[in-house]
């Protein structure tokens, strides 16, 4: 099969009806240049006709995008080939509604982001010279008609609540905005444009697995050939004509992370003369455990006949155009994931079906992976065009995935049924729920019939306590506790959530001095409190509610630099205190964080920011996902120290705890315990009291012998009430290294670099989150070059070094 890639030399233009009478000066639309794969805002930028709409309060100003329509268009020259009778072009993605148009014919109508397009083009390509155009169609426009036509249907007043016109076009939902992201619907060519030709190809090819019950695997292919080609497949170097379908006796098992070694099998299929295609796949058995006990039902993983804790977060796309999303960038961000001690990521349902780069860089760390379908926070119309749509979609996107090992669970939707049960739209919400036959009859059916093997839930959170009606009240299922930042606002409350599974649950904070100094052009607005940086915060949250939520637990920020230090540190506590809540309970099994990353430049729930710089939540993750945690809560005078130990195989440690003055750094007490632990073990091991201590000028921290990483920390009073002395600081750089001695006590020590060598990031010191550093101790960071200044922030002040 030769492949041409139609990716250069794409123009476009806004395709407006007009006034519809005669207006003499009105300029004309433009032809101009066009990146493909890419977004109409994007081009629009490049080619100076709107700012960038991540900066400042562009986004503000080019809302009227989104109400035109846009036309992309491509001269290409084409000759016939001795070979390849056929001949087809394949659109890997198109956002959204778009008519294609060949040679001023049109060949074909696309309705879906998420689902490729081909169309034949056999007896339609010129010899010589082609014009390819994809004419888009406003999706808002396009939505809001179809809204209104389904509502006469159904004889809903348009006012209906939470029934909004995205719902009414199969595209990224958060496009059209959300607590953390912009609203910038966009059009656009956002995957690969190729034309194919053929004479025989290989269409689809899958691998599926079964375990038979007695620790063997049956392992089978299904592809789809088009022409006349002989399928040929190998397994593990073995070939054979036509599919694969074979039983592996005595398999080496594929785990998640921290739960043994990931073993991969090759298959490959190949028409000759053709197509080939390649797969790693591990063999393992994956169950979604709802069970009856003690303390409601249960809600669990069970991978290979072993239940685990799932640690993880919730993933949102990374960037608000994802034509802009890189397979290296996804695989370095799974990376960073299963160093944080991941094993579980939840895609969720108002984003995409992600890249194969996406699931295959999950198997290769042994991260395993929710799916939402594409639907959240909204009703969506259930008419049997909705239904039939749906059956397309969701067949492209089983087929596509269910190769990958790491694909543990399949979810309908986010919060459909927890939105219909809590009435969101007040008495303006619709009288029934629209949507529920796409959840529990069209997936289930597909799913069924594609993949039948994996667990599947139609919605999340689920699991209603018996006799009522409210699938997020806890102690069944799954949970989503937003009863924090959207309920009672001071994260203390976690210690209150009985969820069996936490799938979402944050505090918000800013994102990094970095990421402010790319949004914020103006010196007049370099404040927390101007407009740009309120801007970028969609929260919801009103200013002074979210600075108060800051200021409960951290002093008053004067200056941006000292918001997002309080702020970060306000998110890192938030989060440490629901986790460890949740590890050592135990009737939960598992946690996932909202959310991961960002998908352009905000304040929001994110421990990674939208340029890649992990906030100090971020860094604290790989302590309180580790197999085994110190968990230390310290209120009325009383350390507590609980340990969870969640590991695959029993252990022996020595937990310690110890007590520092603040003022002079000394110790003032000290104990240690130790244990023996089975797997899923949760004891209390250390109760110190620190009755007779001043509050204001004592430290607590815990850990497990010989493991620095494991230490946690905390004030005995709130971090606003201690005192300190500020600790001296001598730097030195030599061999790539920074050397940091402390002279006195530094608590929560971050480091930047204004001169970049540091990558302007907030530096991971000893556990990889903002350090408590003692006098005598020497911080060595690596640093490729030297840096000019380093700027250094503690709970005790900031200081600059010039070095």
């Amino acid at each position: 099969m030769h492949t041409t890639a139609l990716d250069h030399g794409w123009r476009f233009r806004r395709e407006s009806s007009g006034p519809g009478y005669w207006r003499p000066h009105a300029p004309k639309d433009l032809w101009r240049p066009a990146i493909v794969p890419g977004h109409v805002h994007l081009d629009l930028a490049r080619n100076g006709v709107i700012a960038d709409p991540f900066t400042a309060q562009h986004e503000s100003g080019c809302q009227w995008v989104d109400e035109e329509d846009w036309t992309y268009r491509l001269e290409f020259e084409w000759m016939p080939r001795e070979r390849g009778s056929r001949r087809v072009l394949r659109f890997e993605g198109l956002d959204t509604v778009c008519t294609i148009v060949l040679n001023d014919e049109e060949i074909g109508r696309h309705d879906n982001m998420f689902v490729p397009l081909e169309i034949d083009v056999s007896e339609r390509l010129r010899e010589g010279s082609n014009a390819l155009e994809v004419r888009f169609a406003s999706a808002v426009r396009v939505g809001a008609e179809r809204r209104a036509a389904y509502f006469e249907r159904e004889g809903l007043p348009l006012d209906t609540a939470i029934f909004d016109e995205r719902a009414f076009v199969r595209k990224m939902q958060c496009a059209s905005g959300w607590d953390w992201g912009p609203r910038l619907v966009s059009c656009g060519i956002w995957k690969p444009v190729s034309l194919l030709e053929f004479d025989s190809r290989l269409v689809s090819f899958s691998v599926r697995q079964q375990a038979l019950g007695d620790g063997r695997f049956r392992v089978w292919t299904e592809s789809v050939v088009e022409g006349p080609g002989t399928l040929e497949t190998r397994f593990e170097g073995t070939k054979t004509r036509g599919e694969w379908d074979d039983v592996v006796a005595s398999p080496r098992l594929w785990w998640p992370n921290g739960e043994g070694d990931r073993h991969f099998y090759s298959l490959e299929a190949r028409v000759p003369g053709g197509d080939w295609v390649g797969a790693m796949v591990g063999l393992r058995t994956i169950r979604l455990v709802r069970e009856p006990d003690p303390f409601g039902e249960s809600f669990e993983i069970e991978v290979n006949g072993r239940r685990i804790w799932a640690r993880g977060a919730n993933w949102i796309p990374q960037h608000a155009f994802p034509s802009q999303e890189s397979d290296r960038q996804t695989a370095l961000l799974i990376d960073q994931c299963a160093a944080l001690n991941f094993n579980l990521l939840r895609v969720w349902g108002g984003g995409l079906y992600e890249s194969d780069a996406f699931y295959e860089a999950c198997t290769f760390n042994g991260i395993l992976v929710w799916q939402d379908f594409p639907f959240a926070c909204s009703h969506y119309p259930d008419d049997e065009g909705a239904r039939e749509a749906l059956r397309v979609e969701a067949g492209a996107s089983i087929r596509r995935l269910r190769s990958h090992t790491s694909l543990a669970i399949w979810c309908g939707n986010n919060e459909n049924q927890t939105m219909v049960e809590g009435r969101w739209g007040g008495e303006k919400s619709p009288p029934r729920d629209h949507g529920l036959a796409l959840y529990e009859e069209v997936l289930p059916e597909r799913l069924a019939e594609l993949d039948p093997d994996r667990p599947y839930i139609p919605t999340s959170p689920t699991g209603s306590p018996p006799g009522q009606n409210d699938c997020n009240a806890g102690g069944y299922g799954d949970q989503h506790y937003w009863d924090v930042w959207h309920g009672r606002g001071d994260w203390v409350h976690y210690r209150e959530s009985d969820a069996r599974f936490s799938s979402e649950f944050g505090f918000a904070s800013s994102c990094s001095l970095a990421q402010w100094r790319e949004v914020v052009p103006e010196p007049t607005q370099w404040h927390h409190e101007s407009a740009t940086v309120r801007w970028h915060d969609k929260t919801g949250k009103a200013w002074e509610t979210f600075r108060d939520l800051v200021q409960l637990h951290y002093p008053e920020a004067k200056s941006l630099e000292e918001w997002v230090y309080f702020s970060q540190l306000n998110q890192r506590d938030a989060l440490r205190c629901a986790i460890e809540h949740y590890r050592s309970h135990d009737a939960c099994k598992g946690s996932l964080i909202w959310q991961l990353n960002d998908c352009w430049p905000v304040q929001s729930w994110a421990v990674r920011d939208f340029m890649g710089i992990v906030k100090p939540a971020g860094f604290e993750l790989s302590r309180l996902y580790a197999p085994t945690i110190v968990c230390l809560r310290v209120d009325e005078g009383w350390a507590r120290v609980r340990v969870a130990h969640d590991g695959s195989a029993p252990r022996r440690m020595t937990v310690a705890a110890a007590a520092m003055d603040t003022l002079d750094g000394r110790p003032l007490a000290a104990t240690e315990a130790h244990l023996e632990l089975a797997p899923g073990t949760r004891v209390a091991a250390i109760t110190l009291d620190l009755g007779a201590l001043e509050a204001d000028r004592t430290i607590v921290c815990a850990w497990i012998e010989g493991e620095p990483e494991s230490r946690t920390f905390r004030t005995l009073a709130e971090p606003k009430e201690m005192r300190w002395t500020p600790p001296r600081y001598r730097v030195s750089w030599s061999d790539q290294e920074l050397a940091v001695e402390v002279e006195g006590l530094a608590y929560d020590l971050v480091m930047s670099d204004p001169s970049d060598a540091l990558n302007v990031r907030p530096v991971p010191l000893l556990d990889g989150c903002p350090a408590l550093c003692p006098a005598g101790e020497t911080l060595r960071i690596r640093c490729p070059r030297k840096p000019s200044l380093v700027e250094l922030r503690s709970l005790a002040g900031f200081q600059e070094i010039s070095l």
